[in-house]
């Protein structure tokens, strides 16, 4: 591609190499001058205020096959306005809080710029795909996000407690180093792979189950692990077999409903009803530690407030992806 420039809101960057390091930087600088001139602190629009539409524009760069990152999006914001818990967790990784905060603004294009730009920065693994727009007179670009919602989860790597593999030896020594989080996790571990979010190991703000397809039946709404602790499900990042590379997302607000990034209104949707079998195909599940009153006991000897820093287990497993747009 030739050495030529595209002007994108206010300065000029190079799109020879796409520098996406310099983009992601002014959404990150814009997203925190939004919350600066803000009397009310951050932006937070109710879910039911959200009107996230399919695709969309940044600049120069047209985005298209959108519906894993609209679904994402919109599952990571329904998280975010849950609990004091989670807004500190997104709060305190740069990218997501400016995504939350461009959402909370209801700045559609810009949180899905900075999602999307932010995979293309840091992460090698990111298939997304960017173009060059034809029978165009000034440089346009189409950017093609094709891809399935776990090749989105390293967005949330830097807040990665833990993870577990579905099909994982949970005798592994070196697991009971960390014995709180594995007794934690046991209680999902039988729904997919498990990513356990937050900041203190002993206390996950954010569960993750990448249930990939491997159930066909509700997944439980509330699930209590061994030290009392209430998660429930927030949202089920969903396929149709009617529509098999289309996916869409279960959210719990008020009450359950359903977004699809081609529709402007939610959907009905309950996972205690819906058919896991003919219908919705489960691929990725959420869940939010609820607060309690009470504080929840760990091991005698671990403190609750301590750290022992990330411990990643890695797959055994090498299952071939299909594609969803």
């Amino acid at each position: 591609m030739d050495n030529e420039k595209c002007s994108l809101d206010g300065f000029e960057l190079k799109t020879d190499g796409f520098d996406f390091k310099t983009i992601l930087r002014h959404l990150l600088d814009q997203a925190d001058e939004l919350v600066m001139k803000s009397s009310e602190g951050l932006p937070m629009t109710s879910m039911d205020k959200i009107s996230l539409p399919a695709n969309g524009q940044y600049g120069p760069f047209k985005f298209s096959n959108m519906c894993v990152v609209d679904s994402s999006l919109m599952a990571s914001y329904c998280c975010y306005l849950k609990t004091d818990q989670v807004r500190s967790l997104f709060g305190s990784h740069k990218i997501l809080r400016a995504v939350m905060v461009f959402m909370g603004a209801k700045m559609y294009n810009e949180a899905k710029a900075c999602w999307l730009f932010a995979q293309m920065d840091l992460y090698e693994s990111s298939k997304i795909i960017i173009t060059k727009a034809n029978n165009t007179d000034t440089q346009q670009f189409e950017v093609n996000a094709w891809s399935e919602p776990t090749d989105h989860l390293n967005i949330f790597n830097e807040l990665v407690l833990v993870k577990y593999h579905f099909d994982e030896d949970r005798n592994s020594p070196s697991a009971c180093i960390f014995q709180v989080l594995s007794n934690i996790l046991s209680t999902f571990e039988h729904l997919g792979d498990v990513r356990a979010l937050g900041m203190n190991e002993h206390k996950p703000t954010l569960i993750l189950v990448d249930i990939n397809r491997r159930k066909d039946t509700t997944p439980p709404l509330i699930i209590s692990d061994c030290y009392s602790r209430i998660y429930e499900l927030q949202f089920l990042v969903m396929t149709r077999k009617s529509f098999h590379n289309h996916v869409i997302v279960g959210l719990l607000l008020s009450e359950w409903a359903l977004y699809d990034d081609l529709k402007t209104d939610y959907d009905d949707f309950n996972p205690k009803s819906a058919d896991f079998k003919e219908d919705f195909i489960i691929l990725l599940a959420g869940y939010v530690n609820i607060p309690q009153d009470e504080p929840h006991d760990v091991p005698f000897g671990i403190a609750e407030e301590g750290r022992y820093g990330t411990r990643v287990f890695n797959p055994s497993r090498n299952q071939p992806k299909e594609h969803l747009d």
